[in-house]
């Protein structure tokens, strides 16, 4: 027997590496005669008459020089330390003995680690349970075994630092969200069915599901993008919701309807902090005005994800227009129902960044 230094268990002398903690077992017994002894069973050995009083003080059951005649093992002992017989057939091994992926030994199914090679057998026995088990019915077999669907584009994310992480690949038709697991699964901003991705011959489209927190797209440099009534856009962790300011008009018997003078203002900034909360307000000058944590009309000191000038909003001929003026992070426009993408365009979901490929 040969004694672990690590963890002291003991292992067999033709075993290298430890049961118990897989760390490889010292070889300064080579030397000495092996001992094809089996181990002491869990119920102890059987009496096997006059031992002698030589043997009988000993507590571990082993043979000595006294007692030359060897203990056989119980079946049990002998199944995990001899070959199987021609009976045993190498892909439907015992159920209480497993095959070591690395080296192909059998190693009993309550051991850690190969005697042989030290690989770690934890999860093998899952995995053989999982082999095992048939298919619950045909349709479901065929099922399993129908080819999964050719991806024709990929979600790829961008980290904050900006490199590239995981990639996910889209098919005709994707649902992206935390019930599609992978690097969706631990955003809690995301919804269970958060947005679906399309294909209409080459042309890619995203649909925001009703989801809470929304898809944003963000949008190009220095390019104007139309504001309708109601749209919501995101600068770093600031989400603001546009408003058109309508004329008060007059009331039903004819009487106008008073109120402070209007002197201009093309509509107003609401800053988001619920479903259906929003806090401070700011209206919008006939000459527009900036957003940025440094600089401009609206400033957010606080948020370090906003460029020092960052986005400009402007009315123009009655429309009115929100502009990127170079911001590091970008500016980004909620996906009201479904939005064609183009090759390289960025989605903002949740707290995760991706870039449309196709």
């Amino acid at each position: 027997m040969i004694v672990c230094p690590r963890c002291s268990k003991e292992n067999q002398d033709h075993y290298k590496f430890c049961l118990g903690c897989g760390a490889e077992l010292p070889r300064n017994v080579a030397h000495q005669p092996k001992s094809f002894t089996a181990p002491t069973p869990p119920s102890g050995v059987p009496h096997q008459g006059n031992a002698g009083a030589s043997g009988a003080g000993r507590s571990f059951g082993g043979p000595t020089a006294d007692a030359p005649t060897q203990v056989a093992a119980p079946p049990e002992a002998r199944r995990s330390l001899e070959p199987q017989g021609p009976t045993a057939s190498p892909s439907q091994p015992p159920a209480d003995i497993l095959t070591c992926p690395k080296c192909g030994s059998s190693v009993p199914k309550n051991f850690k680690f190969c005697g042989s090679c030290g690989h770690p057998m934890a999860g093998v026995a899952q995995q053989a349970q999982a082999a095992a088990l048939p298919a619950p019915n045909a349709a479901l077999a065929a099922t399993a075994m129908a080819p999964i669907a050719a991806a024709r584009g990929s979600l790829v994310l961008i980290r904050p630092d900006g490199s590239e992480g995981d990639s996910v690949p889209l098919s005709e038709n994707s649902l992206v969200g935390r019930q599609a697991g992978g690097v969706f699964a631990a955003d809690l901003y995301l919804s269970p069915r958060h947005a679906t991705f399309s294909f209409e011959g080459t042309q890619l489209f995203v649909k925001d599901e009703e989801s809470l927190n929304g898809v944003y797209l963000r949008v190009d440099r220095d390019v104007p993008i139309e504001l309708r009534d109601g749209a919501i856009f995101r600068i770093g962790q600031e989400l603001i919701r546009f408003n058109a300011i309508e004329p008060s008009g007059n009331g039903p018997d004819g009487v106008e309807i008073m109120g402070s003078p209007n002197p201009g203002y093309v509509g107003r900034l609401s800053l988001v902090v619920g479903r259906s909360t929003t806090g401070n307000s700011f209206p919008i000058p006939p000459h527009g005005l900036h957003l940025g944590r440094e600089r401009g009309d609206l400033i957010f000191p606080e948020d370090g994800y906003v460029s020092g000038l960052h986005a400009r909003i402007h009315g123009e001929h009655g429309r009115v227009f929100l502009t990127d003026v170079g911001s590091s992070n970008g500016t980004f426009v909620r996906v009201i129902g479904r939005q064609a993408l183009r090759s390289g365009d960025l989605i903002l979901m949740g707290q995760q960044l991706f870039r449309a490929e196709y």
